[in-house]
Parts: structure tokens; sequence; C-alpha cells
């Protein structure tokens, strides 16, 4: 008889700072897989364990930190949450995910035992796993054998403050010939520090994908867990690297209720275990059970389910002091003890908590019939600030009647609201790593004015783009499309533009940054009458050959240096508090709309280049960014792609239904605002909000008759059918006939095939969008219809699209007619040409800026793109155009009556 596998695994006890260097293993060190026998990882000893030398709950500290939370007034006292883990705490905890009613434990595995491979496809021989308060680790174990399937050399660390139950879990996984163990014995507090040691500054990086699961994202405030998050995004993770976040989402209260308030009561002994763990803690019964009661609510406003002891009479906690001294902590009959949070997620809140902390979302999947949602989020080498207000809003909910209703008899339950945030905001003063400040801005710094921490995420985002999807060495000198000037141009353009606005106005009293023959050279692109392309706007003069341009060596030079001119004008601002003073701030006025302007022009010009990307053979995926779906399908055989519209990918898919027509009802609609750069030395700092560019002056009404609007963009599969009923081949430009004979949809990851984006907004010229609108018998919406359309949205519905702006998605991404789209993928083209209107006054600061297309050739364009900066397209005002005839750009459309 065979003797059974040994599990291998080994446990380092991470709670003391640690002496000495650490072997870890690498995949360097696994065995060749030549031979099956000595694949065989062969296991240490683990070292035994005593409850008490190992128990992480030992500490004076402790004490303190629970008599503290304790001995406060009537409607504000606490219990810390981990009171509740205790080794009889996480047997009773386990035995919960076993039950039926506690939905979260099931759903969760199911999403992971379809989706385990897709994970096991992100990693790489190398990869290591790092899983933040591991548990039993039945759920894991799905990931580590499908990683085991894939002959993946990974290391898996369990982070967990129970040595037994590491044990316990590690030993439960079974032998691995590919996947080494290792357990991690500490706090979260402990556990982060020593993986930002351990990894995050290893060279080269260390790719890591760390696993928050088990709906731990919903243990505490949103802010709190966005905090976290931003917390592990700074010191844990690089670009390329993954967090997998187990979340539960908002649903029917009563499930919710039921699921932690069992009926075999074993959450509710959970929960009272507590209050024993308290007195071991302490080495005092300070609490009687009998007198204690579990108080369980769900607070549907919220979105999240509270516990509390409950005291069913008058009673006094007492405590004997080491000195002598007696605590008494009295207690009111009813009055509450908050120790547990359960918070429940929309889509929305699930996206501003990643933008608070600073990631993407790589893929998602949902558990359709208890909705519950497993997000494999990313690190990316750059990222934009979307949606401030409501990433607000959910960090700092605004306190209503009915919130303050639900909170009444808690005070600490009414710890999310808005007070939490001047005090966020002062603390993120101190910077560290897990401040919002990105997201609260500061009292010192105008919102108005892009801060240092913007700039350098657009800089990041430039450098990505133009330095890892253009190819140096092949492409500087490729012209996509003709009407453009070639690749090498725009590395030159965008610091001179920042060079000519600083200097030209005095902004710093510095000179021309050398060399100065670039200004010449890089100051002004072009933009050609497509029917005439001898006529063109004012330009630079640029070198008719190859060789005659500068150096990249020098444009890259250049650019640094214009970069650190930039940056020491900003620190000395952020050094001065910026508006210190109402004076100190109207005499920088004409300053910061010039740092405005230069920020604004390059997001731009980043959205440029890469619609010229697209139209190149040669295009290279960005860095650090993780592979689309659709990608990896073609890449992995077995990885399956889910949608919005169906559980499972669909080889070939059929068109939407067509979209709902919106009515909207007749009303005057306000364009523009008032930003006229000719005061900016007069008007005082407290009458501006934002700047904006001369065609946004002034404001003004329009009015609007009565007219429907469909609630989405047209699309691919869309435009596709109306080219067969016409039998017609003019193809959008974002069209590519692929080798195998079908269409591809170009993107910044190659082509994707049509069946896979049947339902993104098409990309078309504004003569093509005409042309659909008319045979539909219909028409393209003008700027004020389309302005009024949003408005109404906004106001009266949350069955919204959310927007896929700066870079969210790397692409257009489905719509559908559940949701209402307003924003986003697409720029949305109008029947509005781009002319003259009444107040308009040419920009002194750029007087061609509009003044050159006023031709009634170029139409507006609303909105923005999936690579338009939220600067941009969240600014109500802002119109964009392009030429009418001018197919290459990232522009869709939606019909009206």
């Amino acid at each position: 008889m065979n003797t059974p596998p040994t599990p291998s695994y080994r446990i380092l006890d991470i709670r003391a700072p640690i002496k000495e260097d650490i072997k870890l293993p690498t995949h360097q060190d696994y065995p060749s897989s030549n031979n099956k026998e000595d694949d065989k990882i062969k296991p240490p000893t683990p070292p035994s364990s005593t409850d008490q030398s190992l128990d992480a709950f030992n500490g004076d500290d402790l004490v303190d930190t629970i008599l503290d939370s304790l001995n406060k007034p009537e409607g504000t006292k606490s219990i810390p949450t981990f009171v509740l883990y205790d080794k009889r705490g996480l047997q009773l905890f386990d035995e919960i995910t076993h039950l039926d009613d506690y939905y979260l434990t099931n759903a969760e595995m199911e999403i992971l035992k379809e989706h385990a491979d897709q994970l096991a496809a992100r990693l790489h021989d190398g990869s290591v796993i790092i899983e933040l308060g591991a548990g039993s680790l039945r759920k894991t174990s799905l990931i580590l054998q499908a990683i085991e399937r894939q002959q993946l050399k990974v290391t898996y660390y369990a982070l967990d403050l129970d040595q037994q139950e590491l044990e316990r879990s590690l030993g439960s996984l079974g032998e691995f010939n590919h996947v080494r163990l290792m357990g991690l014995l500490g706090t979260y507090d402990q556990g982060i520090p020593w993986l930002n040691q351990q990894f995050a500054s290893a060279d080269p990086p260390t790719h890591k994908m760390i696993l928050w699961l088990g709906s731990s994202i919903g243990n505490q405030n949103r802010r709190e867990s966005a905090m976290f998050l931003h917390r592990l995004q700074q010191m844990c993770m690089q670009p390329g690297d993954f967090l997998l976040i187990g979340c539960d989402k908002r649903k029917d209260p009563a499930k919710i209720k039921t699921a932690y308030d069992d009926s075999m009561g074993t959450t509710r002994e959970f929960i009272m275990n507590g209050l024993d763990h308290v007195n071991v803690i302490l080495g005092q019964s300070i609490f009687d059970r009998s007198k204690f009661d579990y108080d369980s609510r769900y607070q549907s406003d919220l979105g999240r389910h509270v516990a509390h002891y409950r005291a069913c009479e008058n009673v006094v906690l007492t405590y004997q002091r080491r000195s002598g001294d007696q605590l008494r902590i009295p207690l009111q009959k009813n009055e509450l003890i908050h120790v547990e949070y359960s918070y429940k997620y929309s889509d929305e809140e699930i996206t501003h908590m990643l933008n608070a902390a600073q990631l993407d979302k790589a893929e998602d999947w949902t558990n359709g019939k208890t909705p519950y949602q497993v997000i494999l989020a990313e690190c990316r080498p750059f990222k934009f600030d979307c949606d401030r207000p409501g990433t607000l809003e959910t960090l700092y909910p605004t306190r209503t009647q009915e919130r303050t209703k639900q909170d009444a008899n808690c005070v600490s339950c009414m710890a999310d609201y808005t007070e939490a945030h001047h005090q966020d905001e002062e603390e993120g003063k101190e910077g560290g790593s897990a401040s919002l400040t990105h997201v609260i801005g500061s009292k010192h710094w105008p919102n108005y004015i892009p801060s240092l921490h913007e700039w350098q995420q657009l800089w990041r985002s430039w450098d990505n783009v133009t330095t890892t999807m253009i190819d140096h060495a092949t492409m500087l000198f490729e012209r996509p499309i003709s009407f453009r000037h070639p690749f090498l141009f725009y590395l030159g353009h965008t610091p001179a533009f920042v060079d000519i606005l600083l200097t030209r106005n005095n902004v710093d009293e510095a000179n021309f940054t050398e060399p100065e023959s670039f200004v010449s050279i890089f100051e002004r692109g072009i933009d050609p009458d497509m029917d005439d392309p001898t006529k063109c706007n004012p330009h630079s003069i640029v070198p008719a050959r190859d060789e005659d341009w500068p150096s990249i060596e020098s444009i890259m030079l250049y650019q640094q240096n214009v970069r650190s001119r930039l940056q020491r004008l900003l620190l000395q601002w952020e050094a001065e508090d910026y508006g210190a003073s109402v004076q100190q701030e109207q005499q920088r006025k004409r300053a910061a709309r010039v740092v405005w302007m230069a920020f604004e022009h390059e997001a731009m010009h980043l959205e440029t280049i890469l619609y010229m990307l697209l139209q190149s053979p040669n295009i290279k995926p960005p860095s650090g960014v993780a592979t689309v779906p659709w990608k990896m399908a073609k890449i992995f055989k077995n990885y399956s792609i889910t949608t919005p519209h169906d559980n499972s990918f669909q080889q070939k898919r059929t068109c939407l239904a067509p979209a709902p027509l919106i009515p909207v009802p007749e009303a005057d609609t306000i364009l523009g605002h008032d930003d006229d750069e000719d005061v900016d030395y007069t008007s005082h700092p407290e009458d501006h909000t934002e700047f904006g560019w001369d065609n946004e002056h002034p404001k003004r009404s329009v009015h609007v008759d009565a007219f429907s609007i469909q609630s989405r963009p047209v699309t691919n599969g869309e435009y596709l059918a109306f080219l067969q009923a016409t039998n017609s081949d003019g193809w959008p430009a974002s069209w590519v006939l692929m080798e195998d004979g079908t269409i591809g949809i170009r993107t910044s990851f190659g082509f994707c095939p049509m069946d896979d984006a049947l339902y993104w907004p098409v990309q078309t010229s504004y003569y093509q969008s005409s042309k659909y609108a008319e045979h539909h018998h219909m028409r393209l919406p003008t700027e004020a219809e389309l302005l009024q359309f949003r408005d109404l949205m906004n106001n009266t519905t949350n069955n919204k699209k959310i927007p896929n702006i700066g870079f969210r998605h790397w692409h257009p991404t489905d719509v559908s007619n559940e949701h209402v789209h307003t924003l986003g993928d697409v720029w949305e083209w109008t029947a509005t040409p781009m002319v003259r209107h009444q107040g308009y006054k040419k920009s002194k600061l750029y007087p061609g800026y509009s003044s050159d297309f006023l031709d009634g050739k170029h139409h507006i364009v609303l909105g923005g793109s999936w690579a338009t900066h939220p600067r941009l397209a969240e600014r109500r005002s802002l119109r964009n155009w392009y030429q009418a005839g001018y197919p290459y750009v990232f522009a869709g459309f939606r019909c009206c009556h």
C-alpha cells in the first residue's frame, strides 16, 4: 500500500521586524519537470504550535484598544471586529460558510469554479499569489488546482493571524508539483510592509496576484476599505499586478437579513462568542452573555448590514486595573455596542472604490442567482481620476433624514458621513500610502488647476503610449493618416507647447528651454481641408526629409527638461499653498490658466496619437496593462468571455434590438459657461469654478423643441446590418478585413473580431453617421438636443451605464438596451456645425484654437471617448469638433426624431 502524499508548506512568523534576509522560493528553485518523481516537492517538517505562544491576540495594547472603544458615551461604544475571530470564532465562521442561508461563500465558489482557469491564465512562471485573511482555503484551492493544471511554477502565500488555522488550512490543500505553499503568520498591518519589502522593491519586479476574497471589502466602511486598497496599491503592487476582490452586491434586504441571522442560530453564536473572547483577552469576565443580545439590521439606504450587541437591561461593565483602580462602564437598557459592518456594493460604488484606490477593473464575473461579484482589478502604469464627485459621495455619504433615522441609536454607524471628509483632508496633507488626497483634493489647491499628481499621471500615460506602443527604431516617421504629421512630431509638439505658453506669458520668468529652435519646428500641427489639402490652417514648417528632423534622443531630453521646468513651478505653488491669500490667487489666475491649457492640450494629443496608432499595422499593445478578455480568448482556447447580455459568450451574436427612444420635453437649454480670459487680472477667484476653451464662453440659452432620442449610440452590429441592407461598402476606418476573411475592429491590442464587438458603439465620420440616420428616417441631434438629453438623464435616472472614459477600458465597450448611455466609449457627432456663436471671443493665449476652424466644414462632437481625459469628458461645456468627412477619430452617434 502506497503512503499517502504529504502536503508541503512552510510558515513564516512576520509579527516581529525582519532581522535577517529570508530565502524565499523562486521559480528557478523548482525541480525540472522531466522526472515526475523529482517534481514532488519534499515537505519540510512544519513548526509546532501551541495555544498561548502563538495566539495573535496577546498583548496589553489589545486590552487598551478594547477598553478605550467601550469607555465612551452612550451611542458611541464599540468593540473591534477582530474579537470575533478567535479559534472558536474561526470554527463558527467556517460553519457559517457552509449554511444555505449564508449565500456569499457558495456564490463566490461557483464563480471561482467557472473562472479559475482564466485567473491562472493571467499568471506565469515566477508569479506569486498572496491571500489576505486566508481562512479555510476552500475557494483558494480551486485557483491553485487550475495553476497546477497549467503547470505554472507559482508560490502561494497565505496570510492569517492564527498559526493553528494556517497549519490546518495549508495541510488540507494536498500535494502540488508546481505550486509552493507558504504561510505568513501575522495581521494585515504586519503583512503589507513584509510584502513591500520582499516583492514590491524587487528588481526585476515580481509579478503578483493578491487575493482579498470572502467579501472582506465589506467588513469596514467604504472609506476605510478604499484607503486599505490604496495602501495595497501603493505599497505592494506594480504595473501588471492583479488584486482579486470578492464583493457582495446590493440585493433584496430580506435575503441579506437572513444571511446574517440564519435559521440555525450559528451567526448569532458567532457574534456572541466575541463577548467570551473579550473576557479572555481582558483576563476578566466583564461581560455576562445572558445580559446581551445580538442586534442584526440591514440599512438599505447605505447598503450595509450592521451587527451590534444590545444590552437587555441596565448593566455596568467592571474592569479591575493592575493599579488597583476600577473602571466602571455603565450601559442603559437597549444601548447598542457596535461590532461589525458588512457593506454591499452597486457597480457604481465598486467603480468609485477602484477610482479611490487608483486601480482599474481588468475583468469581473457575477453569480446571477444571488448577485455576488468577483473583480479582477489591476495596477496600471497610470490612473486618471474619474467622477470625483461620485467617488466622494461613496466615500463620504451625505447625511439624509432617512440615514440619520436608521443610525440614530449608534453614533459609530454615523461615522460614514461628511464630517470625516475634513479629518481625512487634514490627514492627507501628511501624505502616506493610504492618503486619498488625489480624490479629496486640498483646500489650498483649486480644483480648476491640474495638480502635480494629475500632471504626473498624464506624463505616465503619454510615456506609456509613445514609448511602448510606438517602436522608436521603426515607427517614428510613420504617417498612418496622411492628414497628420509623423509620430515624431507629436513627441516634440506637446513639450514645445508647454514651453511656449510658460515663456510667452512670463509664468516663471524663465527663457525658452534649449534648443530654442524646437519652438519653430514643433509649435503647431496641421489640419488640412480634406476636400482641398492645399488649404491648411497656420502651422509650423517641418523638415521634408526624415534625416533632417531632430534626433529622438534630443527630443526626449527636451521633453524631460520642459517637464522639470513645469514641475518646479507647481512645487513652488504647492509650497506656498497656492491661494494662501485672495490677492495671491488673483495674481496667479492667468498663470493658472496657462498651466490648465497646457494640460488639456497634452491630454487632447494623447488621444490624437492613439487614433493615429490604431491606423498603423505596426502598433504594439500598451505595457503594464492587462490583456483584454477577447484577446485572452484568442490566446487560450478555453478562455470564456461573459458579457452584460448573457452568461456565456456566444460565437455568433445577433444585433441588439432597436434602441429605446426616450422622449425629451420642450425646454430651454444652457450651452457653455462664463469664462472670459480677458478678466483674468480683475475677477475675484471665488467667482471662478472652472477654465474652458474660447468656444465654450459665454453661457447662453437655446430653446429646444420636444424630441425623442435613442438611449444609446448605434453599434457596430447595427451599422454592419445597415451596410448589408444598402449594399454599401463604405466601411468605417475603424474596421479592417482580417486574414480569415472576417471583419475586425482596430484596437490598442490588435484587431478585435466583429463577433466580440457587435455591441460596441461604431466609430464613424459625420457623413457616415448622417447616412445611417437618413436610412432609418431619423437624424442626428443638435448640440443643444444632445445636452438636453444628457441633463435629463443625469437628473432623472440611476440606470446609466458607467462612463468608459479616461482609459477605464482601452477600447469601446458593450452598450445595452437595459442601461442608458450618456457619456463615454466614443465622442458623439451632432448636427451642429462649428461656426461663430453670439458672444464668441477669440482667445489671446491661443488665438487659432477655434478661430481657424469656424468654416462650417467641421461639426461639433460632445462627450468623450474611452481615451479622453476626465477633465475634458466630464466638463459639460466642452465642445470638440472634427471635419465632417474625417473617419479616423473615436466618434460615434445616436439618432433622434
